[in-house]
């Protein structure tokens, strides 16, 4: 009977580290995956700001007046093709 009861004991304690450790594991894979989606997602943001920096530029020039319409389609047309 007491030897019963030491391997019923062990086995309680057994499974409970084992939910433990695959809780542990759990928490790292679902850290690993949002680490993932995290840094893909600033490269992809990087990216577009990068793209997006010369149109901006064209646009604040248009809106201060330093270039008229024409050049503006023309810049435009220009970087959209070069983009």
């Amino acid at each position: 009977m007491m030897n019963y009861m030491m391997t019923d004991n062990m086995m309680n304690g057994s499974m409970i580290i084992m939910c433990i450790i695959m809780v542990i594991g759990l928490i790292i894979f679902v850290m690993i995956i949002g680490a993932t989606i995290y840094v893909v997602a600033r490269l992809l943001m990087r990216k577009s700001k990068i793209e997006d920096r010369p149109l901006m530029m064209l646009k604040e020039r248009y809106v201060k007046g330093e270039i008229n319409d024409d050049e503006y389609k023309q810049k435009r047309k220009l970087i959209n093709e070069l983009i």
